[in-house]
Order: C-alpha cells, then sequence, then structure tokens
C-alpha cells in the first residue's frame, strides 16, 4: 500500500530486474496496452531490442521507498547520426497524480538522456483525449509533429 503523504524527499533512479512486481503494478494503471515484462527482462535489462531502438531504461520516482512512478525511455543504437529517443509508459500512481510528479521525473528523464545518452531529441506518442498528458509535454516543449488516424474494421 502507497502512503498518501510522504515524508521524505522525491527519488529518481533506473529500475533493476528486483523492480518488476513494482512496474507491473504502476503499469496497471496504464491505458497503454499491457505486456509481460518477465518474458522480455532482456529488452528491459541490457540486451539488445532487434527494433529500432537497441535499449529501453526505465526510470522510477520513490516517495518514502515506495515507488509512485515510472518513464521508460527507448535509446537508438550507438552511433546513430541525430540520436533520437523514444519516451513511453509514462505512469503515476492515481494516489499521487496532480502533484507534478511526472513532470519532474520527465525533467529528469530528458536531462539524464541528453547528458549521458547523447540523445539529441525525443519522440512520444500521446492520445488526443489524454489532455493532462498533453499538457505536460507542452510545458516541457514537446512539439505536436503530426497526427495520426487509426482505424478498425470489425468482422
Amino acid at each position: 500500500m502507497i502512503e498518501k503523504h510522504p515524508t521524505t524527499a522525491l527519488t529518481f533512479r533506473l529500475a533493476t530486474p528486483e523492480d518488476i512486481e513494482a512496474i507491473d503494478f504502476l503499469d496497471s494503471f496504464s491505458n497503454s496496452p499491457t505486456r509481460n515484462i518477465h518474458r522480455e527482462m532482456e529488452k528491459y535489462f541490457g540486451s539488445v531490442d532487434p527494433s529500432t531502438h537497441e535499449y529501453t531504461l526505465i526510470f522510477l520516482a520513490e516517495l518514502d521507498g515506495q515507488c509512485c512512478a515510472k518513464v521508460e525511455l527507448m535509446l537508438p543504437p550507438s552511433g546513430t547520426p541525430h540520436p533520437v529517443g523514444y519516451i513511453k509508459r509514462v505512469v503515476v500512481h492515481p494516489d499521487y497524480r496532480g502533484k507534478g510528479l511526472s513532470k519532474a521525473l520527465m525533467q529528469h528523464v530528458i536531462q539524464y538522456a541528453h547528458q549521458h545518452c547523447n540523445i539529441e531529441a525525443m519522440d512520444l506518442l500521446v492520445w488526443e483525449n489524454n489532455l493532462p498528458a498533453i499538457q505536460l509535454y507542452e510545458s516541457l516543449g514537446f512539439e505536436l509533429q503530426h497526427r495520426e488516424l487509426y482505424y478498425r474494421l470489425r468482422i
């Protein structure tokens, strides 16, 4: 159970395999499709992902030793010219929403990516009806690049 009134400072850190339970718990509050992080441990904790991004780093925010938010950063292969990171799965526990945690964590991730990963830009996807997230990303300087249309055929 997460306490509603923390007494210590907010801290940020990179996740480790020991954090899988906390990551799964935070992911349960996300609107994103579910995944089985246990099956994908190598992808998330150091091995090569065969897609356009080589590694995924998971950043956790903690208050009083409790994980209360997370952000995932996908990194391109080293040596990529003009490297672009990809932000995904920004999740804040409902008890901590509206307190600036996602902004603070995103600022930490952006700074980390720029200073330690030489990322020149970051992309992310957000649902158009997720107004709090859109406001957050725009306040951080993200700019709309394009809109996509998503179609479904029911059969």
